[in-house]
């Protein structure tokens, strides 16, 4: 048993490392987002203000009682005195180099009180134009704004120091992100149970597929899977059904040529057996004889051995090979190879013209093997007919003897390929030999089936019956001797 994995645990990861993924991805997309837009609100604000002052410096007038502003240290007090500071913004005041004014008790960003900063701010107070920037300790994160003030003289000369701490908005953000990565991790929990069990219920026809395939075993190869629904699952089963009829087949063609090996050499090997330990070597006459069967039987051996291999290379997928076939040619020309075997009366009844897709070299094998067979069974002397018609959609290759025929009860039994021999009839009408066998595959492998009727006068009608789905032509009599 593999130790590995299950496909449902593999599944499983493979889900909860993509839900990971995208979580992941999407909170770090949108908490830097967010960052970004803190950051830009910021600026915004910044620049707002600076507006607001420069506008404040150009009218010199206080928008609250209308009188003038007389100094840049009454510019800045009042452009302080009417901004509305948050908990994290904060303000000064710088006049000649120094802080004259800071924000109002209430603020709580005190800028005054880090002197690292006060610094910075001084040296950009002193600069031609205004100077926005960021400044970072261990706990402040600013954006800041001066804005520089001249006046007529040296004397008369400041500048405004706005400034936003970031990190409690950045603080808020991170709690924020917090909650959403508890909120992904519940999320990641139930995601994870829900599909385990819709796993299980998608994954529950495959492991019935496992152990319907595990409990068929090579003694019973006819169980099969069922088959429900027409998803790809459903596919999968017919596929696997169809690979077992195959295995199937192979199988029971592997049987039925060990049984044909076995039942067809045993006889001749026990004739030649009996007969050699009867032999007299001093009996020159009775070790002729015995040489004479030994050489026949030998010739018996080695024609079923032909047909034996014959057999087994019709369950290739190469057997038949089809091809267009004219029928009443095909009929001519096994006409003309079958008047070769034996001196009796040979008719042709029917030729049918139409055309085929077959393999004419197979079918015509199988319909001199039905010939063979009405000369072995039929009596010396006695004519024999074949013929070809086209009849309801089928095209029919017969031959027809006069010999003693075959009683009905007897013909289902011809068809089967394990009845053969003494073992087929009581009256000896078909022998020994695997040629019926061999018919009856030929025939087969061309989606078609062996027809057997009694004759007219006596005898049998054996009929090779091929599909013809759309005939062309129909019979045509040529009751004539060749």
């Amino acid at each position: 048993m593999s130790t590995g994995l299950t496909v449902r645990v593999r599944l499983l990861f493979t889900m909860l490392a993509l839900t990971t993924s995208v979580l992941l991805a999407a909170g770090a997309t949108g908490f830097l987002l967010e960052r970004l837009s803190i950051e830009r609100t910021a600026v915004v604000e910044l620049d707002r203000e600076a507006s607001g002052f420069i506008e404040l410096a150009r009218t010199m007038t206080d928008p609250r009682t209308g009188q003038p502003i007389s100094s840049t240290s009454m510019l800045l007090r009042v452009a302080i005195e009417q901004r509305v500071l948050g908990p994290d913004d904060g303000v000064l005041g710088i006049v000649n180099g120094g802080i004259e004014w800071v924000a109002p008790d209430v603020a709580t960003l005190r800028l005054e009180n880090d002197p690292a900063l006060v610094a910075v701010v001084l040296a950009a107070a002193n600069a031609p134009t205004t100077t926005q920037g960021r400044y970072r300790d261990a706990t402040h994160d600013l954006a800041y704004l001066v804005i520089p003030v001249r006046g007529q003289t040296a004397a008369n000369s400041g500048a405004l120091v706005r400034a936003i701490d970031l990190v409690p908005k950045y603080q808020a953000l991170e709690s924020t992100y917090r909650l959403y990565a508890a909120a992904a991790i519940v999320i990641g929990v139930l995601a994870a149970g829900v599909a385990w069990a819709i796993m299980g219920r998608l994954l529950a026809p495959i492991a019935r597929l496992r152990e319907t395939a595990e409990s068929i075993s090579p003694d019973d190869l006819s169980r099969r899977l069922e088959v429900s629904g027409h998803d790809d699952l459903s596919a999968l089963t017919v596929t696997i059904n169809r690979m077992l009829d195959r295995i199937e087949g192979l199988v029971e063609g592997q049987r039925q040529l060990a049984d044909d090996v076995g039942h067809e050499l045993r006889t001749p090997l026990t004739i030649l057996r009996g007969h050699l330990e009867l032999l007299d070597p001093a009996d020159e006459a009775q070790v002729r004889q015995t040489r004479s069967l030994a050489l026949e039987e030998i010739d018996r051996m080695s024609r079923l051995i032909e047909d034996l291999l014959l057999l087994a290379s019709t369950e290739r997928a190469d057997f038949v090979v089809p091809t267009a076939c004219d029928l009443a040619e095909l009929t001519d020309e096994t006409f003309a190879l079958i008047c070769r075997i034996d001196e009796r009366p040979w008719r042709l009844v029917e030729l049918a013209e139409a055309e085929l897709v077959v393999d004419p070299q197979r079918l015509r094998q199988a319909w001199l093997q039905l010939v063979d067979n009405a000369v072995k069974y039929s009596p010396p002397g006695s004519p024999i007919a074949i013929g070809s018609r086209i009849d309801g959609g089928e095209a029919w290759l017969w031959v027809a003897d006069q010999g003693p025929g075959i009683p009905d009860e007897e013909r289902a039994r011809i068809l089967e390929r394990e009845v053969r021999g003494a073992n087929a009839l009581s009256s000896g009408r078909i022998g020994q030999g695997l040629g019926l066998s061999i018919v009856i595959k030929i025939v087969g492998s061309h989606h078609g089936r062996l027809d057997i009727a009694a004759g007219a006068d006596g005898g049998s009608i054996i009929s090779l019956v091929l599909p013809v789905p759309d005939p062309e032509g129909g019979p045509h009599d040529a009751d004539s001797d060749r």
